[in-house]
């Protein structure tokens, strides 16, 4: 049972990590003058959401659940826990979401985008940090 929280920890740890960094790297990608650079830096963008932050965020979701179903947690915290993951999923839906429209979207509404989805990134992983730590009901 240790190992399976471990690896949600590490699952969880990896996918708020490239939910950070995601928008950062796409905003950085619009403000580049050259469309080879753009094109390159949107290509790793493309393979860390791909190959990176979508398997880390149903290995922490599968595991998550999976703890939760085996020591039968039923308590008022874990409900406010999961509302907060569910909004954290709906920010990792809308960082997929910029990156297919990317191209369309001038620089300056892209990288406002990518701002306010940062800051509401740090503001869920702080709340869910603050509810699993305190577990305040």
């Amino acid at each position: 049972m240790l190992w399976l929280l471990l690896l949600h920890i590490v699952a969880v740890l990896s996918w708020c990590a490239s939910l950070l960094y995601l928008p950062a790297l796409i905003a950085s990608s619009a403000s580049q003058q050259s469309a080879t650079s753009q094109q390159r830096l949107m290509d790793v963008v493309v393979l860390i959401y791909r190959l990176f932050m979508t398997p880390a965020a149903l290995i922490a979701i599968v595991t998550g659940t999976t703890i939760f179903l085996l020591e039968e947690i039923a308590e008022s915290w874990l409900i406010l826990k999961l509302t907060l993951v569910f909004f954290l999923v709906l920010c990792h839906a809308f960082s997929g979401w910029i990156i297919l429209h990317d191209q369309r979207a001038s620089s300056q509404k892209l990288v406002l985008s990518c701002i306010l989805l940062g800051a509401g990134i740090v503001i869920l992983i702080l709340a869910i940090l603050w509810v699993v730590l305190t577990k305040p009901f």
